[in-house]
Parts: C-alpha cells; structure tokens; sequence
C-alpha cells in the first residue's frame, strides 16, 4: 500500500512541478516575444501613421516621420491602383521577393510578420490618406496602399535560441520534477509510514494479547462440554475463570476503542470546572478496603481546598485509578502509596509515589507505549493488557497537562502530573 502510494504520489508531485517548469518556461518566452515584437510593432505603427512631406531649405521635397523613438532601418512600399510597385523606391533585387508576397497582404492592417528566405519581416498596409504628394508624382496611376516594414531577422533568432534554451531547460526540469516528487513524496510520507506501522503494531499487539483470553475460554468451555451433567455449583471453577477471562478482554477492548477515538479525534472529553481535591479525596475513600485486603497504607496528603481546573471529571477519575492500580499491583504487602495533592503557582501537582520493585532506567521511556508490560519481574501474574499508562497519558495530553515519571529498580515509582488551574 504504502509504495503504490508512493508511486502516484511520485508521479503527481513530478507531473505539477513539471507543469510549473513549462508555465513559467511558456511565460518567460510569451514575455521576451511580446516585449520584443510590441516595441517594433509600435515603431512601425507609428512612422507609418505620421508620414508626411517635408520641404528642405533647397527647396526639396521629403518624406519626414517625427519620431523620437532609436532609430531603425525601414523601407516603405507604395502601390498604385493596379497594384504596382512603385519600383523607384526598390533599391535591392532581395526586395522584389518580398515585394510579390506583400501584394497579396495590402489589406492586412495589423502589423504581422513575414519570412522571406532565411529572413524574416514585420511589417504594416495602411490606405493612402494623400498626405504624401511628393510620391504621387512618381505615378500616373493613384496611390492605394503604403506599406513599411522593417527586416527582425535578429530578433527572431535570438528569440529561437531563447525558445531552445527553454526546452532544454524544460527537459533538465523534467527530470528535476522526478526526482523532487519522489523526495517531497518520500518527505510526505514519513508520518504516514510511521502511523501505519504503529497501526500494524497496534493490530498484532491486540492480536496477540486476545489470543490469550480466548484460549482461556475456548478451553475452560470445553470443560464444560465434557460434563453437560454436572450442576452450576460443580462446575464454578471454569465458569469463574470464563467471566475473569472475559471481563479482561472487555476492558482490553474498550481501552483500544478509547485509544483508536482518541488517535481519530473522535473521543471528545467534557470539561467543566472541577475540584482536583475532591476527586483526590474521593478516590482515597473509595480504595481503602483495596488498600487494607492488599495490606498495603496509603499515605493521603491534600495541601489546600478548592482547586479548581477544567475537566471531565469521569476521565480524572479514570487517570488516577489507574496510576493507584499499578502502585497497588507493584508494591508488597506491608508498602506505602502516597498519594499528594497540592498548588504550586498556576498549576496543581498530583503525586502518586510507592515503594514497590520499581522501572529499570531503559524502561522508562517505553512506559506509555501501547501493550507495554516491562520485564519478567514486574509482569509476575496478571497485570493487565498494557494499556494502562496509554490512557494515562492521552487523558492528561487532553486536559492539556503533563506527566513525569522517576523510578529506580527496587525503590519504587513516582508519578507526577500536573494541570492548569483555574485563576
């Protein structure tokens, strides 16, 4: 799945940065060509539309364009009625090519361009407005058409090269596109993959954590299959250790559908204001038989009243359950648990500190992944799926809070949370 993703991924990334290659490539071009052709093309409008006939102090007649634009080389075609070329006004035989194809375009008035040869043309047709009557004498027929043009053989090359430059520099970004779609696919990717990973690791961990409650009662309901005689009171041994089994993968369950909620942002938690120390007061009532059939003392110190804090109470209830759950199952008969509230600042600190057997140093940082148990020593009898911190955890995240936890091997573990309060 995930290289087929990347694949396309791949192909989409190269195919946009290949499209932005050729848009800015297209207009780099359209750019240089129409700054280059406007330029000329409004010069030749220009002189064209303000020919006129001017007397020099020798009494000479001429044909002036007040322009003040740099000057360029530009011939001027006139034709009479009849379509002839004035041919006094040829002055090389290249002309008479270019003549015979300008005939045919006296009626083209935009300025277009023309390729005569290895040579290319701009030129403008514009009626004869009799504004010109120096050239008029120069037939005996009327004038009907002036055309001037203007040789830009320099700038189409120019402008080729230019379109070469770009395709190759299109080509080189062709394969540049490829190789960014695939790091920028590969970049994207990254969160995908580990997510997906966590997923399958999520999926064999829950996988092989049911397997053991099921073999349970896949084989204590075969015992009972083997005597379908015997009473309720005969047979309470598998049918006790079924409803253990089973109350142990529901909990297991609805822990990795809080947890699989909470990854999709669908476990939305209630907050409201509540008290931190009631909660902490109740729930050291609460567990007080746990405490004494554990043989164990729970030292509860409360230091000030009312700390209030926005949450949803029933998830508090939960987190601090589980932490005193784990304190219970880790620590010997005769230990202590205490269990602290107090204020410090804009914050209220919540400790729940044993004296148990205790986390080795490289443990620690595994403590709140998913499936969890630690090492031989401390997973002696059942203690649970593994989940247990997991939720801890993504309870305090939602209350925006944070979470430490310092432990040593044989000298027990101390967690310290800590909430925002209300001012």
């Amino acid at each position: 799945m995930i290289k087929r993703t990347l694949v396309r991924m791949t192909i989409w990334n190269s195919t946009v940065v290949f499209c932005l290659f050729i848009i800015l490539g297209g207009a780099l071009y359209g750019m240089a060509r129409y700054r280059i052709y406007s330029d000329i093309d409004r010069q030749l409008v220009f002189n064209i539309d303000h020919m006129q006939q001017f007397s020099l102090s020798n009494g000479e007649q001429v044909i002036y364009i007040d322009s003040k634009e740099p000057e360029r080389f530009m011939m001027i075609f006139y034709w009479d009625s009849n379509d002839t070329l004035l041919q006094s006004f040829i002055y090389k035989w290249q002309f008479i090519d270019l003549s015979s194809m300008l005939r045919e375009k006296q009626n083209h008035m935009g300025p277009e361009s023309i390729r005569v040869d290895k040579k290319t043309y701009r030129f403008v047709s514009r009626p004869y407005q009799g504004n010109l009557p120096v050239v008029e004498e120069l037939s005996n027929k009327p004038l009907k058409t002036v055309q001037i043009f203007t040789e830009i053989s320099a700038e189409a090359y120019y402008l080729n090269r230019l379109l070469w430059s770009i395709s190759i520099g299109i080509g080189i970004g062709a394969l540049l596109s490829i190789i960014a779609g695939y790091a920028l696919a590969r970049r994207a990717l990254i969160p995908i993959q580990k997510a997906w990973d966590k997923q399958q690791q999520f999926v064999a961990d829950a996988s092989h954590e049911l397997r053991s409650p099921l073999s349970v009662v896949r084989g204590q309901t075969q015992i009972l299959l083997r005597h379908p005689d015997h009473t309720i009171e005969e047979e309470s041994a598998p049918i006790s250790a079924i409803l253990k089994e089973t109350k142990r993968m529901s909990n297991m369950v609805d822990g990795m559908l809080l947890l699989a909620r909470g990854d999709s942002h669908e476990e939305v938690i209630s907050c409201k204001p509540v008290r931190v120390d009631g909660i902490i007061k109740e729930i050291a009532k609460n567990i007080e038989p746990i405490m004494d059939y554990k043989q164990l003392r729970l030292q509860l110190h409360v230091e000030g009243s009312e700390f209030l804090m926005n949450g949803d109470e029933d998830r508090l209830i939960q987190l601090f359950m589980i932490l005193l759950d784990n304190a219970i199952k880790f620590t010997q008969a005769d230990g202590q648990i205490d269990l602290e509230c107090l204020r410090q600042g804009k914050s209220v600190l919540v400790t729940v500190k044993d004296n148990g057997v205790g986390i080795s140093e490289h443990e620690l940082p595994l403590v709140f992944n998913r499936f969890y148990k630690g090492d031989s020593s401390r997973n002696r009898g059942d203690h649970g799926a593994g989940l247990g911190l997991s939720i801890a955890r993504w309870i305090v995240d939602q209350h925006q809070g944070s979470v430490h936890i310092s432990s040593g091997v044989g000298c027990g573990t101390t967690v310290m949370i800590r909430f925002p309060v209300i001012s």
